[in-house]
């Protein structure tokens, strides 16, 4: 189970689909990290998203890193894209990095990142159902990285440990998760899968977390945490080994 933490600007905020929302109430994202710690999160999942320039918001990931004592999945939505920003991004002291939809541009360049650094890195594959097939979106509305199983293919045989698939039509919006998209990359691949966008009730998570026989190994959840759908104490209980069965 990983509580997440979008950041624009400094600011948390809310990805979604392919845009941003500001967070009316959490604003600061040393705070909201400090929270999910304090209510019992064992890791973080830290989004920088784009900071205007093609680039990321270092000094505020490191901020955010340092202030917890939890592991932190870290992701650059944009600005890995070479050897020294990804040296920038891994000296955030984060735990892992996910590369995001910036560093899917090249993929040649990911696969040889992934060879180097191993378990450490992961990739954020955003999909979206474009004429009747699925996409990995790049950055921006239209762009794209290609088509799920051919970049799947291409991460897979460099070794790539874990990807967070999320459903873009659903990020941020509240509308239940994607279950068939999550069972489909599982069987595609045999990395481990985090799945993301859309949770919204206890019962999402639960159904989510029964995928786990098919290779799915967590669930980001961020927007529903905000809107007080459920708090994070309760979403650890219902993902506890056990939880759906006792009810």
């Amino acid at each position: 189970m990983f509580p997440s933490v979008h950041v624009a600007g400094g600011r948390v905020v809310h990805l979604v689909k392919d845009g941003q929302v500001p967070e009316p109430v959490r604003t600061d994202p040393v705070k909201a990290a400090l929270a999910f710690q304090e209510q019992g999160a064992t890791w973080l999942h830290l989004v920088m998203a784009e900071d205007g320039s093609g680039g990321f918001d270092v000094d505020t990931a490191r901020r955010v890193i340092g202030a917890v004592d939890i592991d932190v999945q870290l992701m650059c939505r944009a600005g890995v894209v070479d050897d020294d920003s990804l040296a920038r991004a891994l000296g955030t002291g984060c735990t892992r990095l996910n590369l995001g939809r910036g560093s899917l541009a090249d993929l040649r360049w990911c696969t040889t990142a992934i060879a180097r650094h191993g378990e450490r890195l992961g990739v954020s594959l955003p999909v979206r159902r474009t004429g009747g097939g699925l996409r990995v979106a790049g950055l921006g509305p239209v762009a794209d990285s290609g088509e799920l199983g051919d970049v799947l293919s291409v991460l897979d045989r460099a070794g790539c440990a874990r990807y967070v698939v999320t459903d873009v039509s659903r990020e941020g919006t509240l509308s239940g998760p994607n279950l068939g998209l999550f069972r489909d990359v599982c069987g595609r691949t045999p990395a481990a899968v985090l799945a993301a966008g859309g949770v919204t009730t206890l019962e999402d998570l639960r159904a989510v977390v029964a995928l786990a026989p098919h290779g799915v190994e967590g669930v980001l959840v961020g927007r529903a945490l905000y809107a007080d759908a459920f708090t994070l104490p309760q979403a650890l209980a219902a993902v506890e080994p056990g939880a759906g069965r006792a009810r």
